[in-house]
């Protein structure tokens, strides 16, 4: 459950961070505009790196080709492949080597 709960704030506070964009374009340009659309990139690059970390504490691939880190998906937890470059990662296991075998034999 904790889990989910935490996904469901992820997904709320990235939804608030959307909310804040299109808010922040709806005002006139000024200095207090342009400070806020500091502030808000750097609340959504401090967000998109705690996402990533959670994602990799939870087992998920990250892509390392951006900063922040990317969550990359994948549909059989073989093949994850990034949603923003297409990059992909393959965690296919490797065959066990002579040293395993003989290890298992022991």
């Amino acid at each position: 459950m904790e889990i989910d709960a935490l996904a469901k704030g992820v997904g709320l506070f990235a939804s608030a961070l959307n909310a804040l964009k299109q808010t922040l374009a709806l005002l006139p340009d000024s200095s207090k505009k342009a400070d806020a659309a500091a502030a808000l990139e750097r609340a959504e690059r401090e967000f998109k790196i705690a996402e990533a970390a959670v994602a990799s504490k939870l087992k998920y691939e990250i892509c390392r080709n951006h900063f922040p880190p990317v969550v990359m998906l994948s549909k059989n937890d073989l093949i994850w492949e990034c949603p923003e470059c297409k990059n992909t990662k393959n965690n296919t296991p490797a065959p066990p080597s002579y040293y395993d075998l003989e290890a298992d034999m022991t």
